[in-house]
């Protein structure tokens, strides 16, 4: 007699060198010299970075926003170049609670890149307005924000055109962003992988308007964040 056997297989990702195929992965390259935070991508080595980039149509933005990245053994950086015809922001104080509504740029970090749902001390966010202000906070054991720690990082945003006057139709805006390493706690070394996710917030007087690069809700969802590798 001759038995049948079915094999199920449910819910499994495949993987493929230990990366599983529906991440994302952005590669970081290794700068020798610090960058100057001015907001400006005129240096060689952003000329020579990789990129990538996302819009903002499903959500009802007409924002397209890249984003580049570096590192070396003091920072890793950050360079937001975000589209934008009306650029309104209204915020100027340091973690106000709706600082998020603005037109801004947002970057996610889970340290150790655990892919786990819970927002503990290994996980970070920025949030960086028009007026060069921050929302920042990072995790607690209680899987909570705690909205009072205060990040190390140096930014400087540069703005193609008029800020709130609608009168005018505007170009954009670029965020240029130096992390120490001691916000991200880890050593910096080639391959070294880090959770991350890209937001940006466009207020153009139509309600809500936030996007993500990874197409994810809540953006604080580090168990779906892509990969962030320490290139070459």
């Amino acid at each position: 007699m001759h038995r049948l056997v079915i094999f199920v297989i449910v819910g499994v990702n495949i993987l493929f060198s230990g990366v599983t195929a529906a991440e994302k992965i952005f590669f970081a390259k290794y700068t020798v010299n610090n960058i100057i935070i001015d907001g400006a991508d005129d240096g060689v080595a952003w000329k020579q970075a990789d990129s990538i980039s996302f819009n903002g149509l499903k959500q009802g933005s007409e924002n397209t926003v890249c984003v580049k990245s570096l590192w070396n053994e003091d920072f890793l950086y950050f360079l937001f170049k975000v589209t934008d015809t009306n650029l309104q922001t209204h915020q100027t104080e340091q973690d106000h609670p709706e600082l998020f509504l603005d037109d801004m740029v947002e970057f996610l970090i889970d340290t150790n890149n655990d892919k786990d749902s819970c927002w503990n001390e290994t996980k970070i966010v920025y949030h960086i307005n028009l007026n060069g202000v921050k929302k920042d906070d990072r995790g607690t054991s209680g899987c909570i924000s705690d909205p009072a720690w205060n990040g190390n990082a140096v930014y400087a945003v540069k703005l193609f055109g008029t800020l709130n006057d609608q009168r005018d139709k505007d170009v954009g805006y670029q965020v240029e962003i130096a992390v120490p390493w001691s916000d991200v706690n880890q050593l910096p070394v080639k391959n070294l992988v880090l959770g991350v996710n890209f937001a940006n917030g466009d207020n153009d007087n139509n309600g809500r308007e936030l996007f993500d690069w990874l197409g994810i809700f809540p953006f604080r969802s580090p168990h779906l964040f892509g990969n962030l590798v320490l290139g070459e």
